[in-house]
């Protein structure tokens, strides 16, 4: 059983892996709020709408602290199954690796150490002016990639709705993603989604191929002008960067090229249940924004977890987030076994869901 799967690409996926192999990656989370999550049926970060809006805060204080201090609870999907934040704290400790979070536009902040570079959340993408400040957001991007130090970059997201922006921005850029993004749900709520992304479209009077700042600013969230800065700095400072995420990094990468940056120092990230996904596309979309982009997956399987609602993942429920995808394949690189890293993540769901351990 390969510990990771090479959907896109595979050649140059492998080569990162093997160039990354004993090096020290640093990790970095954007954490933003889109009002599109609040559509219902659009997202299930989060049991209810109401308490969407908490998924981000809660997600890094899991990741930093062990426990979501915003919440009575773990974030959770409405089926039950818990968020993945748990497993991105499973990888990163397994492989002693510190995890930096960056704020863009909350409604509810972390209980824990949270760089604040924005304060106004992301508006519903339907109103055609979802994030008046794309431009700013990308510029403080790029002096934030420009400080990094790590040997190589992981940077992931935490955006619930963040799939439906990503689909509206990869349409304005004229890329044909309906019914191929991933998300968190079975099925991905195509057809909702395409409903909210062509409203979001009209209202913003966007056309394919358009500006893509102006597509970002319109129809986007916050977390996408500012990874996309980071990345775009950090790969021009000779770091390759690992685009933790599914759909939503896509969306990164689609911007980058987009913007005149190189994908070549650029991967994607992502869990086995994304590149898997009998309802998307995600390594079919990664080869049209560039055959060279490769889709790299930690072949995560489940199906003998301990927890019941972990083994929900093995039915395409949740699937990713938090960068858990990349955080695993940076504790594989790292020569960590795939057994070591399951037996890691049940552990720390024991504890995050008052379990006994019992590995």
């Amino acid at each position: 059983m390969e510990d990771i799967l090479f959907a896109s690409a595979a050649e140059r996926g492998r080569a990162f892996a093997h160039r990354w192999r004993g090096l020290r990656p640093g990790f970095t989370c954007v954490l933003a709020h889109t009002d599109t999550c609040l559509i219902p049926g659009v997202s299930s970060a989060g049991i209810t709408e109401d308490l969407r809006a908490f998924t981000p805060a809660a997600d890094a204080e899991v990741v930093k602290l062990g426990a979501a201090l915003c919440l009575p609870m773990l974030p959770s999907n409405p089926l039950g199954a818990p968020g993945p934040s748990g497993i991105t704290r499973a990888a990163l400790c397994l492989a002693g690796i510190d995890a930096d979070f960056i704020g863009a536009g909350l409604r509810i902040w972390p209980a824990t150490e949270c760089l604040r570079v924005a304060d106004e959340p992301g508006a519903n993408i339907e109103l055609g002016c979802a994030v008046p400040g794309a431009r700013q957001l990308f510029e403080t991007g790029l002096a934030l990639g420009r400080q990094l130090q790590a040997d190589y970059v992981v940077l992931g997201e935490s955006v619930p709705g963040g799939t439906t922006t990503a689909l509206a921005v990869l349409l304005a850029l004229g890329y044909a993603a309906e019914g191929r993004i991933s998300g968190s749900m079975p099925g991905n709520a195509h057809a909702l989604k395409s409903r909210v992304a062509r409203t979001a479209l009209e209202a913003a009077r966007l056309t394919p191929r358009c500006d893509p700042m102006l597509a970002v600013s319109r129809v986007g969230d916050p977390m996408q002008p500012l990874a996309t800065g980071i990345a775009i700095a950090a790969t021009e400072a000779g770091r390759d960067v690992l685009l933790a995420g599914g759909s939503q990094m896509l969306a990164v990468a689609a911007l980058i090229r987009a913007l005149g940056g190189s994908l070549d120092r650029v991967a994607i990230g992502t869990t086995r249940w994304v590149v898997e996904d009998p309802a998307a596309d995600v390594p079919g979309l990664a080869l049209e924004i560039s055959p060279d982009l490769p889709v790299m997956a930690a072949n995560l399987d489940f199906s003998s977890s301990r927890h019941p609602g972990l083994r929900q993942y093995q039915e395409f429920v949740v699937k990713e987030g938090v960068g858990a995808g990349g955080a695993c394949i940076a504790a594989l690189v790292s020569g960590h076994s795939l057994l070591a890293l399951h037996q890691r993540i049940d552990a720390t769901y024991d504890e995050l869901l008052g379990r006994l351990t019992s590995v």
